[in-house]
């Protein structure tokens, strides 16, 4: 009993010593990683931030960290999927990873998917001005103003101070007078395909009471040639009888 006792001691032992050692080695791997991210290094810190990610304990910050390293170095897929893989991850800020993932499909020019992660990150806190900011952004770029001008008023709100507002302000201007045009023209299309539609139908109309007339007119001409071909008869009928 007492050998059965010591055993389990030491297994027990030995455990926690493999666990101290793997989290040492993840504070390590993160430490180093960190280091040569903040001096910007990104091509040194990539190896030992990615094993870094690997370890159960290590710091969340390190899928920050990893993913903004490859979009430094340009390997966009990777900064996504680092991203992605954080926001799954115990511990980290998952609306900032979506926000992150945001930005890199952003810079690759592909705003749809820029707008959807900046929305999945408003959805996470709805008081996240950088996300309302950089989604009115993509929206721009996409030409949906007026849903643009929403987002700069809203991050206006949350973030007054900051040193873009009067640059901003002007913007929701500028894109403000382009609604309107945008209403106007819409409103004008609208109008000129209501027109034509009604003109269309008239037309149909027309075409169908000419087809009417028309009828008719055969109809009338048909009755009219059987009454003379009746007539032809009888009085063809009456000569011979005067003959006779």
């Amino acid at each position: 009993m007492k050998t059965s006792n010591k055993a389990r001691r030491s297994a027990l032992c030995a455990l926690l010593s493999l666990c101290v050692l793997s989290f040492a080695g993840a504070l390590d791997y993160f430490a180093e990683g960190e280091r040569l991210f903040k001096s910007n290094k990104p091509d040194e810190a990539i190896p030992m931030l990615f094993q870094a990610s690997q370890l159960a304990g290590t710091d969340p910050r390190v899928f920050t960290y990893l993913g903004l390293c490859y979009q430094q170095t340009g390997k966009y897929a990777d900064a996504i999927s680092t991203f992605m893989k954080g926001t799954s991850a115990p511990g980290t800020d998952r609306k900032v990873l979506f926000f992150d993932a945001g930005n890199v499909y952003y810079i690759q020019g592909l705003f749809s998917e820029a707008e959807a992660m900046y929305t999945r990150a408003i959805g996470l806190d709805t008081a996240y001005a950088p996300a309302y900011l950089n989604r009115a952004n993509s929206r721009v770029e996409s030409s949906r103003f007026k849903d643009a001008v929403e987002d700069y008023r809203t991050y206006l709100v949350l973030d007054p101070a900051t040193w873009q507002s009067d640059a901003i302000r002007q913007l929701i201007d500028l894109l403000s007078q382009e609604v309107l045009k945008q209403e106007d023209a819409a409103a004008r299309s609208a109008a000129e395909k209501a027109a034509a539609e009604a003109e269309k139908a008239a037309a149909a109309e027309r075409y169908r009471k000419l087809l009417d007339e028309v009828s008719s007119s055969l109809q009338s001409v048909d009755d009219a040639s059987t009454l003379s071909a009746g007539s032809e008869d009888i009085l063809e009928y009456n000569e011979e009888g005067q003959l006779e």
